[in-house]
């Protein structure tokens, strides 16, 4: 790739259009990029980076920040570069996001990044990323790479001279893409710290499993328990104890559950016996109970009997009340017919009066409806037809509407004119500004040529010998020779002059000719605006024009705002007869139906006030036959009657039935007490003392058996379970313990942990490779810049056993036969040593990505820490890069270098802001 022509616009330092033709650079060479400290030298390569890429060449520098500061708001900020690729030429174009006035009115817009690529075949591609797609595609590389290859920035490769190997391992991590053995490297880490935690996790599964184990503390295997817990026993000899326990425990379970079933038989023979004893004593305790108790219930029977009797009496009264119950109740469905005749002549009375009222009410609404009309037909009358007058209104406002435009328009071109006649003025100062400067130049020029001229005769004269022929008259007598002028200028001096003066011309040329471009265009304008002023606002005078533009503009707003207001008026007035014409004939239907309803409403209300009367005298008649005022009175004395004949009854059943009751509980307790002599007589005489503490005695001897059974079990049950577990797990940790040996060394051989081993990790050996191939190719330049001196070493071992190493650097002293770290090399030797370094892996960059050629390349800073000697070794060694067609440039504004290297790109700084370039080719 070789850049042809960047054009920077408003871009950076640079605030207007700088166009840069690379191509008279040629086609091979060094050229230098100098210039004052912040006038934008960089900015070149930044402006390449960004055409190609979309992003500046450092990590610094946003494309956000591209913008010039010292642009004129209107001037767009974009980079135009054109360069050959592959022998065919391309051009690609760029801006960045930034805000740029509005067009119209005040304030800013945004203005969004945009991007344009125009390939040899006539293909376009518009959109940013595509752009940038097709640019790797096309150059084979990124933008970090083509920064790595095309531009060595001092900071950058001293940077990379003095890392470490960590350091390094970043650095080439993303120039080669190593990244897949790092992350090999974390996952081999990873897994054996996940499969030597499970070890672990099994081992102390199995540590908790035997720390479970029971014994009884007097049994004499307890020591080889403790033994086992405190980890003194291996994992075969605690299987081996735990069978041991469990023989053992299984044999006494069987002992004790022979002792208790002999406890159990002897215990259930001596409860029967005191159970039988138990028996009698409870027999007689329950007899002396039930015959005090039959002496109560014989008397409570008594009672019963005599209640039975009186109620059995008062039932007799329940057959008369029965009978004035069914009287009441054949009277019920007349109550309910008065009840129904009650809420009809309610009902009527309710309507009779709701029609009434609303007889009443429709009568004023009538009367109310009825003067509406008359009103609004007053109203309809003053009205006359507004038509004609709206559309007068709006033709007035059309032309003023139209007139409102002619004077902005007229605005507008006069804006323009003053605006155009004022650049005029400022290309008359213009023109005589450069005018002066022409004239100034030229007769130095002048001065200089007759100088010169008059220098070269006088030396012609020193050199005239009397007798021998002039070489321009060829006179062999020379009686007045010229004299030699006191100071005589160079004739690279009189050329510089004359280039001079003859660029001033050029200058006051084109100034002439931009006021005189000017000036027709200011004649042209000033003729046709006159006439435009005059017919619009009758004036010629465009001065006066102008100052009055904006009365005429104010007085043609008030005139249409007073018939926009008049038209409203109008509208409305049309509006509101529009409205009454529509309104009084509904209002006249109104009062229609309510006449109508009026009329129903009356003949409705007399035939109601009739039914009220006929429905009152019915009510009288039914009354005289009934005994009581109303239903409520006679459900109430009904229910009484009922209440009392179910309480004589209730009264009779529940003395019945207490009468039963007692007659049942006296023969019942008779013949419990039968049954209790019976059991009485038939005992037998028995020691239960005896028998009740032979009963405890046993009972103890069942608990202390049970017990000592139960912990027998539970110990059983918990040593089988721990057993099987143990010998699960044993199986399982045996296998994980392999898998974590073998993963272990796998591990610490890709992360550079083996013992004893160089602490080398596989993403770094790999690495290893190309620093090894980017040493020997920055060898090449180091040896001839140090005159043979200084050659780069990789380091095999690191500054301490503890670090990582693999990619430490040190430099070999062929001087005096040391080998030292390159850290302490002098400014000067580190600035070569890491330039060499840094054109290596520019070398191996490329050569990586594809043997991708860039024959374009940028070496920024550092030659001010050389001496004259080294810089002339590095000056050698910069020019063996333009070795097969590449164009080298170096950013720097070192003196010498301005002597050695003829082709130069030269930064300037503006007085006024921003940056210029001229191009010494």
């Amino acid at each position: 790739m070789r850049p042809l022509n960047l054009r920077l616009s408003a871009f950076g330092p640079y605030a207007g259009s700088v166009n840069i033709p690379m191509g008279n650079l040629g086609n091979q060479g060094l050229y230098l990029i100098t210039g004052d400290t912040g006038a934008g030298k960089t900015t070149i390569f930044d402006a390449i980076c960004y055409a190609l890429y979309g992003e500046a060449s450092g990590s610094n520098r946003d494309a956000s920040m591209f913008r010039s500061k010292y642009a004129d708001p209107e001037t767009p900020t974009e980079v135009e570069l054109t360069f050959l690729h592959g022998g065919k030429e391309y051009y690609v174009k760029r801006n960045p996001a930034y805000n740029r006035p509005k067009k119209r009115g005040d304030g800013w817009t945004p203005n969004p990044a945009d991007a344009e690529l125009r390939m040899p075949d006539g293909r376009v591609f518009t959109k940013v990323n595509e752009v940038t797609a097709a640019i790797e595609k096309l150059l084979g590389i990124n933008r970090d790479q083509f920064s790595q290859i095309a531009m060595l920035a001092q900071g950058d490769f001293l940077k990379l001279l003095l890392a470490d190997t960590k350091q390094r391992q970043e650095i080439f991590r993303e120039l080669f893409q190593t990244q897949l053995y790092q992350t090999l490297q974390g996952k081999l880490y990873n897994k054996f710290k996940e499969v030597d935690g499970q070890v672990k996790d099994e081992n102390k599964s199995v540590k908790q499993y035997i720390m479970g184990i029971q014994v009884d503390k007097d049994d004499v295997l307890s020591i080889e328990v403790e033994k086992a817990k405190k980890e003194k026993m291996t994992t075969e000899d605690v299987l081996g104890l735990l069978d041991k326990l469990t023989d053992q425990d299984i044999t006494l379970k069987d002992k004790l559950e022979e002792e208790l079933g002999k406890i159990n038989k002897n215990l259930e023979e001596v409860n029967q016996k005191i159970g039988a004893a138990q028996s009698v004593e409870k027999a007689k305790h329950i007899k002396v109970d039930a015959e005090k108790k039959l002496e109560e219930e014989e008397s409570k029977l008594e009672q019963c009997a005599s209640k039975f009797n009186e109620a059995k009496t008062a039932l007799k009264k329940k057959t008369e009340l029965e009978k004035e119950i069914t009287t009441i109740e054949n009277e019920l469905p007349d109550y309910n017919k008065v009840d129904m005749l009650k809420e009809e002549l309610e009902k009527l009375k309710t309507d009779n009066k709701k029609n009434e009222n609303d007889l009443k009410t429709k009568e004023e609404e009538r009367k109310k409806t009825a003067d509406t009309i008359v009103e609004l037909k007053k109203e309809q009358a003053t009205f006359s037809d507004a038509s004609a007058e709206i559309e007068k209104i709006k033709a007035n406002l059309e032309k003023m509407r139209m007139k409102a435009e002619d004077i902005d328009d007229l605005s507008v071109s006069l804006q323009e004119y003053f605006t155009v006649k004022q650049k005029y003025i400022g290309a008359q100062e213009d023109y005589k500004e450069k005018d002066a400067i022409f004239q100034k130049k030229n007769a130095l020029f002048e001065s200089m040529d007759q100088a010169f001229r008059d220098g070269q005769a006088g030396i012609l004269a020193e050199k005239l010998v009397d007798g021998e022929r002039c070489p321009v008259c060829g006179s062999t007598s020379h009686p007045y020779p010229a004299v030699k002028a006191g100071e005589v200028p160079s004739e690279k001096q009189l050329d510089d002059s004359k280039k001079e003066s003859d660029n001033a011309r050029k200058l006051r040329d084109v100034a002439a000719e931009n006021a005189s471009g000017l000036k027709k265009s200011i004649e042209t304008m000033e003729n046709e605006l006159k006439k435009k002023t005059k017919k619009i606002v009758q004036i010629e005078d465009l001065k006066e024009a102008r100052e009055k533009i904006d009365e005429f503009k104010s007085e043609c707003m008030n005139n249409q705002a007073i018939e926009k207001e008049k038209l409203e008026t109008e509208q409305s007035k049309a509006k509101r007869k529009k409205e009454l014409d529509e309104s009084i004939p509904k209002f006249e239907k109104e009062e229609e139906e309510l006449k109508s309803y009026i009329a129903n409403m009356t003949s409705l209300l007399s035939a109601g006030e009739a039914k009220e009367k006929e429905k009152e005298k019915q009510l009288a008649e039914l009354k005289k036959g009934l005994n009581f005022e109303n239903k409520i009175e006679a459900e109430t004395v009904r229910k009484k009657k009922v209440q009392h004949a179910n309480e004589l009854q209730d009264a009779y059943d529940k003395a019945e039935k207490n009468l039963s009751k007692e007659k049942e509980i006296v023969v019942n307790l008779k013949a419990v007490i039968t049954e209790n002599e019976k059991v009485i007589k038939s005992s037998k005489v028995l020691d239960v003392g005896a028998e009740i503490k032979k009963q405890a005695e046993l009972k103890k001897e069942q608990e202390a058996c049970i017990a000592q059974s139960k912990i027998v079990t539970s110990r059983l049950e918990n040593n089988e379970r721990i057993r099987s577990n143990i010998f699960s797990k044993s199986v399982g940790v045996a296998e994980l313990e392999k898998k974590s040996q073998w993963i272990e060394t796998l591990s610490n051989t890709a992360n550079g942990q083996l013992k004893g081993k160089d602490k080398v990790m596989l993403e770094t050996y790999i690495q290893t490779t190309y620093f090894d191939r980017i040493i020997n190719r920055a060898n090449l330049r180091l040896i001839t810049m140090s005159g043979g001196q200084y050659e780069l070493i990789r380091l095999r071992v690191a500054e301490n056993a503890q670090s990582q190493s693999g990619l430490d650097l040190g430099v070999v002293d062929h001087y005096n036969g040391t080998e030292r770290s390159v850290k302490t090399l002098s400014g000067g030797e580190s600035f070569m040593a890491s330039l060499s370094l840094a054109l290596g892996l520019s070398d191996e960059v490329q050569s990586s990505a594809g043997g991708i050629q860039i024959d374009t390349m940028f070496v920024d800073e550092g030659f001010g820490s050389l001496d004259p000697e080294a810089l002339d070794m590095a000056y050698k060694a910069l020019a063996g890069l333009t070795e097969g067609n590449r164009l080298v440039g170096i950013i720097s504004h070192v003196a010498d270098l301005k002597e050695r290297i003829d082709k130069q790109v030269v930064v300037t700084k503006e007085k006024s802001g921003g940056s210029n370039i001229k191009m010494v080719v």
